[in-house]
């Protein structure tokens, strides 16, 4: 298989197992939705959030540095830093995000076990990744996503009144399965170091926190800045019934970037294999594009749904003007995610998290006075203000690191 049928091959993969994975996710979230309510949708909205901190905070050590780390050692020797850091960050994350009111406290040892079991399994791919075991990667997400449907499915069918622990014990059962499965394949398909090639661990965890930091300083303001508003509104005078609304709309936003996250990976991998700025650029530019098309286009399906429509599928009203204040967000989101990527690609970690930061300052300061007065609407809005902002500094930002005008990266 020559190198371009492969990448192309890849490629096709990639989009195959993330239309799978919306389509299971989708049956998930009309599931939950339809049995649990708005409320029972927020509360386990809530509750994601906290698995997502905790993923965020383990990537500084157990994350996507390792593919860029593949250059310098086997990622063999990333397992154990990696899976030493995954504990603090449960632990750590888990603590401070309910001593701060932003996480459930009811559900402290529920988030911190199921966010070290999903930093695991990200930590896996990413090192699959690094091995250019693509297909891998791509298998794992859809397998989670799978069995979780499974077993909800199962739990809610033979319940005579379903509750929100029916998605937890669910969760919690599928995050197990893929762990195992994570494990089983980094342990048949990553190579061993030889004797000379191994690392300390204390000099693997220094490489990967120089590389990481600003990488995964980036991804974690992004997370808080697409997320926090789902802790914001629950603990609003709306409720978790608002966050759930919210959390639907949400939901369908990334259903918008299903092209444009199918592509950011191998924006990233290709972009840190290639040296010549030319070809790296025409690749991302590419990319960009299908991921701008794609965006539009189930954009432009989002829209024209009638909120009857929506109230149908989900049980519950006031979805469809949340999915037009994200309108804006749609768009901008998919332009970030590959440009992002790129730079990241090429070393430039430390512009994601700066845009990122002024994005999640300026849906912190939008987020407060539009959501008092319009509930679910006024966190839309400020999602939206949130994501141009961060999109025009990647621009900048890209076009800086390229030495290439604006106009060249964009026609």
């Amino acid at each position: 298989m020559t190198a371009k049928t492969q990448a192309r091959s890849e490629d096709r993969h990639a989009l195959i197992s993330r239309l799978l994975l919306l389509i299971f996710t989708t049956a998930i979230i009309l599931l939950n939705s339809r049995t649990l309510g708005a409320s029972g949708q927020g509360e386990i909205a809530w509750i994601q959030l906290g698995i997502l901190v905790i993923t965020g905070l383990s990537g500084f050590l157990a994350g996507g540095t390792v593919v860029f780390l593949q250059k310098e050692m086997p990622v063999w020797n990333t397992l154990l830093p990696g899976h030493l850091w995954l504990m603090v960050s449960a632990i750590f994350g888990t603590g401070l995000g309910t001593a701060l009111h932003f996480l459930p406290l009811s559900h402290f040892a529920f988030i911190a076990t199921t966010g070290w079991m999903q930093g695991a399994i990200i930590f896996h791919g990413q090192i699959l990744l690094a091995e250019q075991k693509i297909k891998s990667h791509n298998a794992l997400q859809v397998l989670q996503a799978g069995v979780l449907l499974m077993i909800l499915a199962a739990l809610f069918n033979a319940s005579e009144s379903p509750q929100v622990s029916d998605f937890l014990k669910a969760l919690a059962a599928s995050l197990g399965f893929a762990f195992v499965a994570s494990f089983i394949l980094v342990f048949r398909q990553v190579q061993r170091p030889t004797k000379s090639e191994r690392v300390a661990p204390h000099r693997v965890a220094r490489r990967l926190w120089k590389f990481g930091r600003a990488a995964q300083t980036g991804a974690l303001l992004q997370m808080l800045t697409n997320r926090s508003n789902l802790s914001l509104l629950a603990q609003a005078p709306a409720g978790v019934a608002a966050s759930g609304i919210y959390s639907i709309a949400f939901y369908g936003l990334e259903a918008m970037w299903l092209i444009p996250r199918a592509l950011a990976p191998l924006v990233y991998t290709r972009t840190a294999a290639e040296s010549n700025r030319s070809k790296r650029l025409s690749h991302t530019q590419t990319q960009l594009r299908r991921a701008l098309l794609g965006s539009a286009v189930s954009l432009a399906g989002a829209l024209i749904v009638p909120e009857s429509a929506y109230c149908w599928a989900f049980g519950f009203e006031g979805i469809r003007p949340v999915v037009l204040g994200l309108a804006p967000a749609a768009i901008a989101g998919a332009f970030s995610s590959v440009v992002a990527h790129h730079l990241s690609g090429i070393g430039q970690h430390r512009w994601n998290a700066w845009t990122s930061g002024a994005g999640l300052l300026t849906l912190l300061i939008l987020a407060t006075a539009t959501i008092p007065a319009y509930g679910a609407i006024g966190a839309a809005y400020a999602a939206s203000g949130a994501a141009i902002v961060q999109a025009l500094g990647l621009l900048a930002a890209w076009s800086k690191c390229e030495s290439t005008p604006v106009k060249n990266l964009l026609f």
